[in-house]
């Protein structure tokens, strides 16, 4: 029941509805088009109205516009061709043969573009096929913009070519979307598409850029010389890796360009060629050239090479022992391109190279070259030894004389020496000896416990004085004769000196008695 009620209800909004407001219509066009409108399925004669009565578009007794572009179709639909924007409102239509106060409403919407849509880039540089590029770490605007009716829902997407679609900021009704990138990296690379869609007809536009991201290369710029194709020519190679784009490189010789040669060396990065030996000097000098399009337009990297002889140094002179090993050694230095060492016998055969084997080992480290010669032998190795040097600019050598010698008897030597020392220091100890006997009796160790006393007795007065050993009664003396000098009265005087040694068990008392006695004896001599 409640359920038919609000169907009859729903009914009559409806009826009431279309009475009083007529059927609301939306219809869409583009600018340009020819549009129809529809007066509710009417075919009598009908006359049109837009934004509420206001402007008579065609009124019942003529069939076109004055300007020609609206006319009437089947007596009642509404025929507009060159459809511009101002067409765009509320239409009305109503029969002549009734009054306004039963029409029909239609919405009519005019859309224009996208069109002139722009990608933009800045700052960038442009190359000559019209790619732009700009370099790692950069600070880049992009902008979208657009010409469109109503305004256009606009976004800029990435396209890289190993990744999917990346989607940046977007805007929607606007005919301009602008936004930064600080600090640029090379994954930025890559398609940039700026699109614009119409709202109101859903049409779509794209304009597309390139951008690249150049970095410069990573090392610096490096030449080299070689001999790889022999000593008749020389190669030259200059390589800068690590940029993108690859570099441009570039030789030159004494400020002339040098044409550059196909080789299977080249490589993007890498520039390589070749001269005649018959066209090189010593120190001549060689220069390559690289510019990146990362890099200022007057910012070239350089490098230079100059071309020398080698320099050998050798100790000139060795001494082997026979059956022993012994190292020749010889250093290269200055050579460019690098030289290559090789040794030779100039005796046994001065023209070929010493090859490795079992009477010799070559080995090499860096610019120094050794040849060991394994169980020497006096009349095989003795002689010269020549270490050649060799590039392509020209040969140099150096001669090493080796001495091949018997083994001494080291053990035999050092015997030898040791007897003779030992024989020197017989004769000075016997000849000291011999030459001052009391040099022993003095350092006598059997001696040196003792106690000596010494007696002067004078010649003339003839007085003797002896003391005797009580425990051996064993008289030791030793007479030193004394040459005084001259006395006054020209008469000479002797002494003689004795030496006692006491016996043990003589008393302390004697001791001082004699001192005593002594004294007294000086005494009266000085009176």
């Amino acid at each position: 029941m409640w359920t038919r009620r609000w169907i009859q209800f729903l009914v009559l909004c409806l009826h009431l509805w279309v009475t009083v407001e007529g059927y609301l219509g939306v219809f869409r066009g583009d600018v340009n088009e020819t549009i129809t409108l529809s007066c509710n399925n009417v075919t009598e004669l009908t006359a049109w109205f837009k934004d509420n009565n206001s402007g008579v578009v065609l009124a019942c007794d003529g069939e076109n516009s004055s300007d020609g572009r609206f006319s009437r179709i089947n007596g009642s639909s509404l025929v507009i061709t060159m459809l511009q924007i101002q067409d765009e409102g509320n239409y009305s239509c109503s029969k002549c043969s009734e009054d306004k106060s039963s029409q029909a409403y239609i919405q009519l919407k005019v859309s224009s573009g996208p069109y002139n849509v722009l990608a933009d880039i800045s700052p960038t540089r442009t190359l000559p096929n019209g790619t732009i590029y700009t370099s790692v770490g950069s600070n880049l605007s992009f902008g979208c913009s657009s010409n469109s009716y109503p305004a256009p829902d606009l976004e800029i997407v990435l396209q890289r070519t190993d990744a999917n679609p990346e989607p940046f900021p977007s805007i929607k009704g606007n005919n301009f979307l602008q936004f930064n990138l600080i600090n640029v990296a090379s994954n930025y690379q890559g398609n940039y598409t700026c699109s614009a869609v119409n709202p109101l007809s859903g049409r779509k536009l794209n304009s597309t850029r390139q951008l690249l991201v150049y970095r410069p290369p990573i090392t610096s710029i490096k030449c080299y010389a070689n001999n790889s194709l022999g000593f008749s020519k020389m190669l030259l190679s200059c390589s800068w890796p690590g940029g993108y784009p690859d570099p441009l490189l570039q030789w030159e010789q004494d400020g002339k360009i040098i044409a550059n040669e196909s080789f299977a060396a080249n490589t993007k990065d890498t520039l390589v060629t070749y001269l005649n030996s018959s066209s090189l000097r010593v120190r001549q000098q060689f220069q390559c050239s690289g510019k990146h399009l990362s890099t200022k337009e007057n910012n070239m990297k350089t490098c230079q090479i100059q071309i020398d002889l080698p320099l050998l140094e050798s100790q000139p002179m060795r001494t082997c022992f026979t059956g022993e090993n012994v190292t020749l050694s010889c250093s290269v230095s200055g050579a460019v391109p690098s030289a290559t060492i090789t040794w030779l016998r100039n005796i046994s055969d001065p023209e070929s190279d010493i090859q490795p084997g079992k009477k010799y080992l070559i080995s090499q480290k860096d610019s120094l070259s050794y040849l060991t010669i394994l169980n020497c032998s006096h009349e095989e190795d003795e002689g010269y030894y020549t270490c050649k040097a060799e590039n392509v600019l020209g040969i140099k050598e150096i001669n090493v004389w080796l001495t091949v010698n018997k083994p001494h008897n080291i053990v035999g030597l050092v015997t030898a020496l040791l007897l003779l020392f030992l024989l020197v220091v017989a004769i000075i100890t016997g000849t000291v000896l011999y030459c001052d006997p009391q040099i022993y009796l003095k350092a006598n160790p059997f001696r040196s416990g003792a106690t000596d006393v010494l007696v002067l007795v004078d010649s003339e007065d003839e007085e003797n004085e002896e003391v005797f050993d009580t425990a051996e009664s064993v008289q030791y003396t030793d007479i030193v004769p004394n040459v005084p000098p001259p006395a006054a009265n020209g008469h000479l005087s002797k002494h003689e000196v004795m030496f006692h040694r006491p016996p043990e068990s003589t008393s302390s008392d004697l001791f001082s008695e004699v001192s005593d006695d002594t004294g007294e004896e000086n005494q009266n001599e000085e009176i």
